[in-house]
């Protein structure tokens, strides 16, 4: 999905996001069922607007650094 407008992806699917992070589908779709993520659930297929997204893989990776 691209926004047209700011040429920036609209969202993520979970396991878009699980790919681009390094992590299992199931984990993302357990930060989405337990609320600590902003995620819609449309037609059993989890999505994550990509400013949520996006700043979840930001504090991933600056959690990682020393």
């Amino acid at each position: 999905m691209t926004d047209k407008q700011n040429a920036q992806p609209a969202g993520y699917t979970a396991a878009s996001l699980a790919k681009e992070a390094g992590v299992s589908r199931v984990h993302i779709a357990w930060l989405c069922r337990n609320n600590k993520m902003k995620c819609d659930r449309v037609g059993g297929v989890w999505f994550i607007p990509f400013e949520v997204g996006a700043a979840w893989l930001a504090a991933r990776k600056a959690k990682s650094q020393p």
